[in-house]
């Protein structure tokens, strides 16, 4: 028999449970931030490029707009990749979000949406870092700021839609 008290040996058996519990915890959440960031780093490889993308969208585009001349789908294009770049960092920043606060539903605090964007941030610097390093990619510090504007938006989202949960006296 142990010489320890009956409590520390009943808190050491929990001990590991709990801990385990912790880590399948933090790798649900954490482990969904890091697949969405290698989905963002596969489309900031050659196969996203503009040139590999322009055999895909400017078809749709055309048929889409039948009358828009080459300048109007060229445009169209451009525009069509910065809402993906806002699109991705929207999606990157509410999942560190929801990361950050493990599944308390009822709570919001600034310091999770400080994280989000400090995340989602360095990791629209990283992104287009890796760019410079891919031939048929263009690093450029405008796509940054889209990304982190897009990181921004879903922290206001998100802001919005507590608020509106704890007018309704759904959340405390």
């Amino acid at each position: 028999m142990s010489d320890e008290p009956v409590s520390m040996r009943v808190l050491s058996a929990a001990a590991p449970v709990s801990r385990q519990r912790l880590w399948l915890t933090l790798l649900w959440y954490w482990g969904t931030v890091a697949a969405w960031m290698a989905v963002i780093s596969l489309l900031s490889t050659d196969a996203f490029s503009a040139t590999n993308t322009n055999r895909y969208i400017d078809p749709l585009l055309r048929w889409l707009f039948p009358g828009w001349a080459t300048p109007d789908i060229l445009a169209a294009h451009t525009a069509v990749r910065k809402v993906a770049h806002f699109s991705e960092f929207f999606v990157l920043g509410g999942l560190v979000f929801w990361a950050s606060r493990r599944g308390r539903v009822e709570q919001w605090r600034a310091g999770w949406m400080l994280q989000a964007l400090i995340i989602a941030g360095g990791y629209a610097l990283l992104d287009e870092a890796h760019q410079a390093f891919v031939p048929s990619r263009t690093p450029s510090l405008s796509d940054s700021g889209v990304d982190f504007f897009g990181a921004v938006v879903s922290q206001l989202a998100v802001y919005r839609h507590h608020r509106r949960l704890r007018r309704r006296g759904v959340i405390g």
